[in-house]
């Protein structure tokens, strides 16, 4: 025979004519409880996200920069995430410029400014948000993993009673690292996909044959300093975005290994939730 739960004196408390009473206040209660916590929640990340951010902008404007381990998390960022990021945008940009010269053909548009609206939407934003996508999930990733090993192992605590400040080793390397390299790998990305959307509209859609000179004399008419700025500035802060977000998430990492693969998944879907809302923001 199994044992019968024990009934706790709440339970007997709110059994008796006078806790019946207090029965819709413990409903209330827990229904405040239920509604007010993720908002308290979101209240303590962005404020723990907020004060680690503010701790890596004083070093910075200080210039207590690791130099050593900037340099070595920007040639680890670019190399590892260059292939990826311009194999994407190629793409992007070979069936952006297939899609365009279809319906410009169908509707019986010309198709010499088909480079110039490749160009226009690339620039605007396919380039800095699909690379910053892509970035989030090769290089967030990596970030959220690395410190995420490092704090349920208690190498952070290491650091902590060395007197190394683990913000200023770990996150202002991979701060700068993210700023510098997503803009720098998203424009390596979408010269490739501009390029390569003049590939299929030449040789591959039927009927359009775009020569070279009037693909590129349409893309240099319509790119102007003002493109260039919107997706530098995007990209910018994208990289900012997946920085910071991989690091508080790798800091907030408890229960072990598992604790890890819950981190790397949070911290993917949080950069790109926040980049697509950013990417709103920066194009209203």
């Amino acid at each position: 025979m199994t044992d019968k739960p024990e009934i706790t004196d709440e339970v007997k408390t709110l059994k008796q004519p006078a806790g019946i009473l207090l029965l819709p206040f413990a409903l209330a209660g827990w229904i405040v409880t239920w509604v007010l916590q993720p908002i308290i929640n979101t209240f303590d990340y962005f404020g723990r996200m907020l004060i680690m951010t503010a701790h890596a902008l004083w070093y910075i404007v200080t210039l207590r920069i690791p130099v050593g381990l900037t340099i070595q998390q920007m040639s680890h960022l670019g190399t590892d995430s260059l292939f990826i990021v311009t194999l994407c945008l190629g793409f992007t940009g070979m069936i952006l410029s297939t899609i365009l010269t279809q319906q410009a053909m169908e509707l019986g548009f010309g198709t010499e400014y088909i480079g110039g609206g490749v160009v226009y939407a690339m620039a605007k934003d396919l380039v800095p948000v699909l690379g910053g996508l892509v970035m989030a999930g090769r290089v967030g990733a990596g970030i959220a993993s690395e410190i995420g090993t490092m704090q349920v192992t208690e190498q952070i605590d290491a650091l902590r009673a060395l007197a190394v400040p683990p913000v200023r080793h770990l996150v202002v390397p991979r701060l700068i690292a993210c700023a510098a390299m997503v803009p720098a790998i998203s424009f390596i990305g979408g010269f490739i996909g501009i390029w390569a959307g003049w590939i299929p509209v030449h040789y591959w859609v039927p009927g359009a044959n775009i020569s070279h000179r009037i693909y590129f004399d349409s893309v240099f008419y319509i790119l102007s300093n003002k493109l260039l700025w919107i997706a530098a500035r995007k990209s910018l802060y994208f990289g900012i975005i997946i920085a910071l977000v991989a690091c508080q998430e790798g800091f907030a990492t408890k229960g072990g290994a598992r604790g890890v693969g819950v981190t790397v998944t949070r911290a993917v879907v949080i950069s790109m939730v926040f980049i697509f809302i950013a990417d709103l923001i920066l194009t209203l």
